[in-house]
């Protein structure tokens, strides 16, 4: 820990010393410093969504999306995508003249090799599941040309492989990684994105390097030759950075963003951008939080108004039920009421507890660590143990790195502790399958034990008709109110401060990105 830490010292006065611009005074460098680089991998397969603010610039996908969050035909690598009458067969058509790293064309070789491989058993994405329950074939009649058959008519499949979800959609060289392998593609991976992989340096930093003209930047010089996304865990290391004019793009908690303000730099705000939920790591045999009392008792626990305002700097609002966000609010119909959001009542809690029989309470383990957009990460963690500790419970932080805790919660090697996660806002295709992911029983990722709910889910996930599909959507989410199957905290506003060269810009909607092509286009 020690040699990290000094590692990652030593890379920040480097940093300080490096020039911040070519020998012609041209900004040649964007830097984005972070709280977290979250997973830190580079393989699509292997990191999911919350890597993708910079897997987004290395590779491109096959649906694109708008910068407010809409499926997009010009930002993706299909143009078009066509669906049979009976909603079995999505072709797609390809943009010609793309090209990998290595200088190869895209084929839909590529594409089909690529949805495969998020599929396959190595993959730790965040739909793999959901799309093995969706796709029967895949065939690639033209290399401009993909066509996915489904096991049954379904709606949901260009949203799946868009940049509007996860990385399932993100394309791979087919070729190339046959040639090197895994391990061989983890130290030297190839996309066809904006920019192009240089390095990685575990908890330190990732090096990009621009492609010039590329299709989705603009066909002139791009503005910024490299961007360097910085792993800067203390926020006043970062502050301090962008005051300095060391970094660019800054990600801030909520609690200083007026300060910031104050001081003259431009703060970029996503508004409505995030969801704080809490969930238990799942396991085998009698774990307490089983009992729906118990997750209730969890719930009540929290002072939500509370922490709201002393964690997040009142940049939001207390959450009543878990992946309801306002996005899809009005397209499904459905808005928590003012009686969904949980009371802060811990004499029930502890009541809840007795009659479930841990009138005594139980340890909990509560994982401890900042993520991308979550820099009250630790200091949220410790709220809650507090809370906890009050009903009767006995509380253990464990502060950790997150990829150790998903680690734990892919392998269930911890179970019964507590996670928690900023759930970005996404359609409401997208909000399926962020649930389907934890509630199917065969999901690795799964969470939440509810045979009635997961039969739901899946039904839902073969449902053309989109108007019953909404119906299905709403009953999903009333159950998982219902039953406190997790723990919602706040619907919050993501702050991002920059430097004065950078100007104004908008991050746009989609999650865990930011529309980085606006600044790089110099738009």
């Amino acid at each position: 820990m020690r040699a990290r830490t000094f590692c990652l010292s030593l890379f920040l006065v480097l940093a300080v010393a490096a020039p911040h611009a070519d020998a012609q005074g041209n900004p040649g460098e964007l830097v984005i410093a972070l709280s977290s680089l979250s997973a830190e991998t580079v393989d699509p397969i292997l990191g999911g969504q919350i890597v993708k603010f910079y897997l987004g610039m290395m590779y491109d996908t096959l649906v694109g999306a708008t910068p407010d969050g809409r499926l997009s035909r010009d930002t993706g690598l299909a143009t078009r995508w066509d669906t049979s009458p009976d909603s079995r067969r999505i072709t797609f058509t390809l943009r010609k003249g793309v090209k990998f790293h290595t200088g190869d064309e895209v084929t839909s070789e590529d594409v089909k090799f690529s949805i495969l491989r998020a599929m396959g058993p190595r993959s730790t994405t965040g739909y793999a599941q959901g799309l093995k329950a969706l796709v029967k074939d895949i065939e690639t009649p033209a290399p401009d040309r993909l066509v996915i058959t489904t096991k049954e008519p379904t709606v949901m499949i260009p949203t799946y492989l868009s940049r509007l979800l996860s990385t399932e959609g993100m394309v791979l060289p087919k070729k190339y990684l046959e040639a090197k392998g895994d391990d061989g593609f983890m130290k030297a991976p190839i996309g066809s994105g904006p920019y192009r992989f240089v390095e990685l340096v575990s908890g330190s930093h990732i090096k990009l390097e621009a492609v010039p003209g590329h299709w989705r930047t603009g066909t002139g010089a791009p503005k910024y030759k490299t961007l360097v996304y910085k792993a800067v865990p203390e926020e006043t290391t970062r502050i301090a950075m962008l005051r300095r004019g060391e970094a660019d793009v800054v990600e801030i908690s909520r609690e200083r963003t007026k300060e910031i303000e104050k001081a003259g730099f431009p703060v970029a705000l996503r508004k409505e951008d995030t969801q704080i939920q809490c969930w238990w790591i799942n396991g085998t045999g009698n774990l307490p939080h089983k009992d729906k009392r118990v997750r209730e008792a969890f719930n009540l626990a929290i002072d939500r108004k509370e922490l709201v305002s002393a964690i997040f700097g009142d940049y939001g609002s207390p959450a009543g039920i878990s992946w309801a966000l306002s996005w899809y609010f009005p397209e499904i119909k459905f808005k928590p009421n003012p009686e969904q959001i949980y009371a802060h009542d811990p004499a029930r809690a502890k009541k809840l507890l007795a009659d479930a029989g841990f009138a005594n309470g139980f340890p909990v383990e509560i994982y401890s660590y900042q993520l991308p957009g979550f820099p009250e990460g630790r200091a949220h963690a410790e709220a809650l143990s507090g809370y906890w500790q009050k009903i009767g419970l006995q509380p253990k932080l464990v502060p950790v790195d997150y990829p150790a805790f998903r680690k734990k919660w892919i392998e269930r090697s911890a179970p019964g502790s507590v996670g928690c996660f900023n759930v970005a806002n996404r359609d409401w295709i997208g909000t399926y399958a962020l649930i389907e992911k934890y509630v199917s029983p065969s999901a690795r990722t799964a969470t939440i034990d509810d045979a009635e709910l997961a039969k739901l889910v899946e039904a839902t996930a073969f449902q053309p008709d989109q108007d019953k599909a909404y119906g299905m959507m709403r009953s999903i989410l009333t159950r998982l109110r219902s039953e406190h199957h997790d723990m919602p905290v706040a619907y919050l506003h993501t702050p991002y401060a920059t430097s004065k060269r950078v100007g104004k810009w908008n991050p746009g909607s989609v999650m865990y990105e930011l529309n980085l092509e606006e600044i790089v286009a110099g738009k």
